[in-house]
């Protein structure tokens, strides 16, 4: 599955936002996300290995190296719970409790207030369309106070993708760090 995000980050603390475009990729328990903001950023998520790959600015030229971090050990909730999202929703659900949930009038658009079990997310909001099954939104607060909210569209179902577009592929230049 293919969709097309809005990724829009507020530090609630700071009072700063900042918006990213890009698309995210899904395919049985793996994870491409592409966002073009300030920064290009990729993420990869495939044998419960995040790879994040941050792209330097190319306004200091082409000298600069990716920063790229591997997580092995235990991946950020988020990203599990996103994988639990789109593959088994019962268990995406068992790790939140549900705080409020409304139907638009015509009862096409859920939205949903959840809490984590996880203490590195203080909260998280779900928009779905009912009549297409389909996510709109998601949106949560980490422990951090950054309220990062990401808006999907152009969703592409049954799409076969190569597995080679969830591997990282490491450059001779990069700077690796493995956690």
């Amino acid at each position: 599955e293919i969709r097309e995000i809005k990724k829009i980050d507020e530090k609630l603390v700071l009072g700063t936002k900042s918006e990213s475009t890009g698309v995210l990729k899904y395919q049985d328990g793996q994870i491409y996300i592409s966002q073009n903001g300030e920064k290009t950023v990729e993420l990869f998520f495939l044998n419960d290995v995040l790879t994040l790959v941050e792209h330097p600015d190319k306004d200091f030229g082409d000298e600069e190296k990716r920063k790229v971090t591997i997580i092995k050990k235990t991946p950020p909730p988020l990203i599990k719970s996103l994988v639990n999202l789109f593959s088994s929703p019962k268990k995406f659900k068992s790790d939140f409790t549900v705080l409020s949930e409304k139907l638009t009038e015509n009862g096409s658009i859920y939205t949903g207030k959840l809490k984590s079990k996880d203490k590195n997310i203080k909260s998280l909001e779900i928009v779905i369309d009912k009549k297409k099954l389909n996510l709109l939104q998601l949106s949560f607060v980490d422990d951090v106070d950054t309220k990062t909210t990401l808006d999907f569209k152009n969703v592409k179902l049954n799409q076969k993708m190569k597995k080679s577009i969830f591997q990282f592929i490491e450059q001779k230049s990069d700077e690796v760090i493995t956690e």
